[in-house]
C-alpha cells in the first residue's frame, strides 16, 4: 500500500516538473511576441504610407523579348523587394499587386488595359499615400544600345520632379554599370502617363532598365540587382522626405 502510494507521489512530481519545464520554455517566447506588438514603428520612414505599383500582370506581360522575359514579371520582383526595404524603414505600404494578375474586373465590357489603370490610380487616390512609386520596364524597339533605369514624373507636380529627381539620382549609382564602365546615367525626365496625371499624392514612374538592352536583360533577372534598385529607390525616397522635413522646419 504504501509502495503504492509513493509511485503515485513520484509520478505527479515528475509531471509537475515537466509541466513547469514547458512553461518556462515557453514563456521566454511569449513574453517576445507579446515585446513585439509592443514596439513602436520607427525608421527613417516611419509614419509614411507609400504606394508600390507593379506595373501590368495577368494577361497584360507589358513589354517582353522574345516572350520568354516578362516586364510583368521583373515589375512585380522589384516591387516585392521595394516593400521589404521600405517595410524595414518603417514605412507602411500598400501594393496594387503583390501577385501576377491585373487590376481590371476580368470582364469584356470595355478595354481591360484602361480599367486596369482607372484601378491603380483609385488605390493611389483613396490610399492618403505621402507618395507612390510605379514600376516598370523599358523597350526600345529599334534601338539596343541605351540601358540604365529611368525616372519620370508629372510636369504640374514639383513634388513628384523632386522626388524623381532624388531617386533618379540614386538609381546613377547601381554598382553593376559602374562595374563594367557602362553609360548608364540619366535625369529624371517628364512623362504625360495616366498614372502620373490622374493621381493626387507625389509620385513617379520607375522604368528599372530595359529588356532590349542585352546587359539590362540580364541583370534585371538578378535577384541581387532587383535588390539593389529597391535599395537605392528608398534612398531616393529618404531624402526627398528629409528635404521635405527641413522645408517645413525653415518655415516654422
Amino acid at each position: 500500500m504504501h509502495k503504492c502510494i509513493l509511485i503515485y507521489i513520484t509520478w505527479k512530481g515528475i509531471i509537475c516538473v515537466a509541466v513547469i519545464a514547458v512553461i518556462l520554455f515557453l514563456l521566454p517566447a511569449a513574453v517576445i511576441r507579446a515585446n513585439i506588438k509592443k514596439i513602436p514603428h520607427t525608421g527613417e520612414l516611419s509614419g509614411k504610407i507609400i504606394v508600390v505599383d507593379p506595373g501590368h500582370g495577368g494577361v497584360d506581360s507589358g513589354t517582353h523579348y522574345e516572350g520568354k522575359v516578362l516586364e510583368k514579371d521583373i515589375n512585380l520582383a522589384i516591387g516585392l523587394k521595394l516593400k521589404q526595404h521600405l517595410t524595414t524603414k518603417g514605412a507602411s505600404v500598400i501594393m496594387t499587386r503583390e501577385i501576377d494578375d491585373s487590376l481590371d474586373d476580368h470582364k469584356k465590357n470595355g478595354s481591360r488595359h484602361r480599367e486596369d489603370l482607372n484601378a491603380r490610380v483609385n488605390i493611389v487616390n483613396k490610399s492618403q499615400a505621402d507618395v507612390f512609386i510605379s514600376i516598370h520596364a523599358n523597350c526600345i524597339r529599334n534601338s539596343s544600345s541605351t540601358l540604365g533605369p529611368m525616372v519620370f514624373y508629372h510636369g504640374s507636380s514639383e513634388k513628384s520632379k523632386y522626388l524623381a529627381e532624388c531617386i533618379q539620382q540614386s538609381l546613377n549609382t547601381l554598382s553593376a554599370y559602374e562595374n563594367i564602365g557602362a553609360k548608364a546615367k540619366h535625369l529624371a525626365a517628364k512623362g504625360d502617363y495616366v498614372v502620373l496625371r490622374e493621381t493626387s499624392p507625389p509620385g513617379v514612374i520607375v522604368e528599372a532598365g530595359f529588356i532590349s538592352n542585352t546587359t539590362d536583360r540580364t541583370l534585371l533577372q538578378k535577384e541581387s540587382h532587383q535588390h539593389e534598385i529597391a535599395e537605392l529607390i528608398v534612398q531616393g525616397v529618404i531624402k526627398y522626405f528629409n528635404y521635405e522635413k527641413s522645408e517645413v522646419e525653415t518655415k516654422d
